[in-house]
């Protein structure tokens, strides 16, 4: 029988009418067709002709189920072959299912070839919605003959009616062929510790043999189809290839280049700065050796506290002073961690000389009875002694850079010089004249204003500030101005103003408050008092807060005034404090003899406290700036700061004193004593305090941390009878 009849025969199980067109793929080379004439095809079969979605591409052959609704392929190539692209594509067609939306295949498809759009789902490949042609398309990676159910659905989420079949795959074998790689080793970046795998894509027949190469030499063990370094270290970087053998030939791929970054680590430190003693004025360097990956970002610490601008592995610090001496440390951080080095002391021991005054003392008009202050402070090493002359002879007991003459008179009036001596050498400072004069009590120097420009708010940002109406023996009601001013600093430039204060006033002998505001209101009284003391204006509208009280003004005693934010705000905010008392005072006229104010100050910040001396002669006042005798007892403050220092200016801005750590002087401590300011808790704390006599005029106090940090602190202004 002819090969063509015994082929029909072999498909009567089909319908003939619909058997438009079948494709046979088998192993052999021989591409065996069945066609019919388009004019001898009924009317169904014509449909189905048309049906036929033309890919170019490979095809497959199918059995198709159904009389009237059939699954219908394109044909181009007689079979797929292993390593070749392949394409086909299925619809269907007939009086049943006209149009698929839906699809389900099982996956029992040649290895390497899958429905383009669908989605496998255990053992079924899904496709919804479908354009109406189910396309299977990839590259047969295994030969064999591989027979996948269909079943397309005319509506989406698999609507019934369905038509299902079985398609025929069969793939055939690559032919014989040398390797050729199609995809060499890709390059790899990973980190210590990681695996990395290495794979070549190829054609090729029979199967090659592998042999994996590091550096073009060959690996031991290494001929699988992928290299797998299971735990990377930094010694197997490098390019890596392979080398691809069969009977017909020989080929070695490009290589892929592994590279290994070491693995994250959070930083640590091996070296920490060391501690040091140095002469003043010599250089140091310090240095630490820190690790981790990624490299991390350094801090330079001095007292806990970051030095500006200090972010490498060593700091250098040129001509060191004393203030230079300190604990120094280190932090380090990255995406992984944070450490802090060990600390290094670095002492600095001042370098011998002979006494040098910093600055000499000031010549002085008080009224009699006053008391007046000389200071001298002088350098020197080893540190030198004082010894303060009047009109030049010795006064006994004057051995101190501060010399306090109390309840002066006229019998004081004189030169007064200071000799610094140490065993360099000696120096004589100039003369400070001593003016002692008669005046009028409205004369005599006195307090008549405070003014604290700071942050103030709600719980640890409330701004307290003290005042005291003295001294005992006077009597009489005393008038004063307090005022609590935010919104209307912005018209004077400043920014971030605390946007609506409240102000309330306390007595230490009645139940607080005695007072208390919430916007001034634009009284007309408290403008003329305003205006009496030289305050600026505040808009009748603002939010600032003042509080005047009636005639005849506030007894004698201790007040504090609490200056905090409406709805818990945290602003700039200008506490003022006012004397407006008649010009016309006599020595039983009480006046303001303390002033002081505690706030808390924020790392890197300062406090600015403004004080104006009145009358036409000099004051002798107490300044001092309180952190760490805050933190001990009795106060024992968790927030003190540390290490305040004070910095005294001038109406014109001009620097004329500053302290940092007090020293224990026994003319200060007896003074403070004098006036009733707290003991502070030792000579050695880091409490800063000025004693000087001032002409009348306006000064400024700043305080501040030393070594750059924050917290709560005290400053305090009394007036020295």
């Amino acid at each position: 029988m002819p090969i063509f009849s015994r082929f029909f025969l072999g498909l009567r199980w089909l319908n003939p009418a619909v058997g438009a067109l079948v494709v046979l793929l088998q192993r052999t080379p021989v591409v065996r067709l069945l066609i019919i004439a388009e004019s001898e095809l009924s009317s169904p079969a014509t449909n189905l002709l048309r049906a036929i979605v033309p890919l170019a591409a490979l095809g497959v052959v199918d059995s198709m189920a159904g009389a009237s609704t059939q699954l219908a392929y394109s044909s181009v190539t007689a079979k797929p072959t292993v390593g070749q692209p392949f394409s086909a594509g299925i619809v269907i067609t007939g009086s049943g299912v006209s149009y698929a939306q839906s699809w389900k295949i099982a996956n029992t498809l040649p290895p390497g070839v899958t429905p383009q759009g669908a989605t496998l789902s255990g053992n079924v490949w899904s496709i919804n919605p479908s354009s109406g042609t189910l396309v299977l398309s990839g590259t047969p990676t295994t030969a064999g003959t591989y027979s996948v159910s269909i079943s397309g659905y005319q509506y989406t989420n698999f609507g019934t009616p369905v038509t299902s079949a079985t398609a025929t795959i069969v793939v055939a074998a690559a032919p014989n062929a040398a390797p050729v790689v199609t995809r060499a080793p890709s390059d790899i970046t990973t980190i210590a510790g990681a695996s990395a795998t290495f794979s070549v894509n190829y054609t090729g027949n029979p199967l090659p043999t592998y042999q994996w190469l590091k550096n073009g030499t060959a690996i031991a063990g290494a001929t699988g189809a992928t290299l797998v370094i299971a735990s990377v270290a930094a010694s197997d970087a490098g390019s890596y290839s392979v080398t691809l053998t069969n009977s017909l030939g020989t080929t070695t791929s490009s290589p892929g280049t592994l590279t290994v970054n070491p693995a994250p680590t959070a930083p640590s430190f091996s070296v920490s700065p060391q501690s040091l003693t140095v002469t003043a004025g010599g250089n140091v360097t310090l240095s630490v050796t820190v690790s981790g990956v990624p490299t991390p970002s350094l801090q330079w610490l001095k007292n806990g506290a970051g030095i500006d601008g200090a972010f490498g592995t060593t700091l250098t610090l040129s001509s060191v002073q004393i203030a230079d001496a300190g604990t120094y440390s280190v932090t380090a951080s990255n995406s992984v961690g944070f450490a802090t080095s060990a600390v290094g002391t670095l002492v600095v021991n001042a370098a011998t000389s002979a006494p040098v005054f910093v600055s000499p003392p000031v010549s002085q008009t008080i009224a009699t009875g006053s008391t007046v202050v000389f200071s001298a402070p002088a350098l020197g090493t080893p540190a030198p002694t004082y010894q303060w002359l009047f009109n030049g002879a010795t006064i006994v007991g004057a051995t101190d850079s501060t010399l306090v003459i109390k309840s002066a008179t006229a019998a004081n009036a004189g030169a007064y010089t200071c000799v610094a001596q140490n065993s360099l050498g000696l120096a004589s400072s100039p003369a400070a004249g001593l003016t002692v004069n008669t005046v009028a009590a409205s004369s005599v120097g006195r307090l008549i204003n405070l003014s604290i420009l700071t942050t103030a708010g709600a719980g640890a940002k409330t701004l307290t500030v003290g005042c005291v109406i003295g001294p005992n023996g006077t009597s009489g009601g005393f008038p004063i101005v307090v005022r609590a001013v935010g919104p209307t600093l912005t018209t004077l430039g400043v920014g971030g103003v605390l946007p609506d204060p409240i102000l309330s006033v306390n007595s230490s002998s009645s139940p607080p408050p005695i007072a208390t505001n919430d916007d001034w209101g634009g009284s007309t009284a408290m403008s003329s008092a305003f205006a009496s003391v030289g305050a600026f204006a505040l808009p009748a509208n603002s939010l600032d807060s003042a509080y005047v009280p009636p005639s005849p003004g506030l007894t004698l005693g201790n007040y504090t005034i609490v200056i905090t934010g409406k709805g818990n705000a945290t602003g700039t905010v200008l506490a003022e404090v006012y004397d407006a008392s008649a010009a016309t005072r006599t020595p039983s006229s009480p006046r303001l003899i303390n002033l002081s104010t505690l706030t808390q100050i924020d790392p890197g910040g300062l406090l600015t406290v403004g004080f104006v001396l009145g009358g036409t002669t000099a004051r002798t006042v107490l300044v001092r700036g309180v952190g760490p005798s805050l933190g001990a007892a009795p106060f024992n403050i968790p927030t003190a700061m540390v290490d305040p220092k004070l910095d005294l200016f001038d109406g014109s801005s001009q620097k004329i004193a500053g302290n940092d750590d007090w020293g224990g002087s026994t003319p200060i401590a007896n003074t403070a004593a004098s006036v009733g300011a707290f003991k502070l808790a030792s000579a050695a704390t880091k409490d800063s305090v000025l004693l000087v006599t001032l002409a009348p005029g306006n000064y400024s106090v700043q305080m501040s941390g030393a070594d750059g940090g924050g917290g709560t602190a005290i400053v305090e202004i009394y007036e020295v009878p």
